[in-house]
């Protein structure tokens, strides 16, 4: 079950993102009709914690296994949804690699995720850092997090 909150006052969800880099590039994501790019990722589920999700939701989401190198930021996210309602997300976001680099697709590419019965429409682009910051890369504190290669708690309003 997803750590998560839909309620009439607002949402709230747990989240765990990977930060796959190659050839100077990182992996964004554009789920769905989403007009932003984000990490891959997704809900830690309960009783999970956030290392085992992480591997969890890369490997669902990219098809293929990744290992952790490091947590480089815990964020809380506070936004309006789609629907206009208040957000709340909490998440981790660690940086991680493959675990056989032979897996990576180093071109931009689109795949679908089966995600507890519902399709998934996933549009994965390789961005160098200079790039996501043109892109509506979202959050976007995760540029300086990764421009400066330090770990930060960060809370964020839109």
């Amino acid at each position: 079950m997803d750590i998560g909150i839909n309620c009439e006052e607002g949402k709230f969800k747990f989240r765990v993102c990977g930060i796959l880099q190659h050839n100077d590039k990182y992996l964004v994501v554009k789920m769905n009709d989403n007009p932003f790019y984000c990490l891959p990722g997704g809900h830690v589920e309960l009783g999970e914690d956030t290392n085992q999700a992480v591997l969890r939701e890369m490997r669902e989401e990219l098809g293929f296994e990744v290992k952790l190198e490091k947590l480089v930021a815990v964020n809380q996210n506070f936004f309006t949804g789609n629907d206009g309602r208040p957000f709340h997300e909490l998440g981790f976001y660690y940086v991680v690699s493959a675990v056989d680099e032979k897996n990576i697709n180093p071109n931009d590419y689109a795949r679908e995720e089966l995600d507890k019965g519902k399709i998934q429409h996933l549009v994965f682009k390789w961005a160098t850092l200079e790039e996501l910051k043109k892109l509506d890369f979202r959050p976007p504190f995760l540029t300086r997090c990764l421009e400066n290669d330090h770990v930060e708690i960060n809370v964020s309003r839109d």
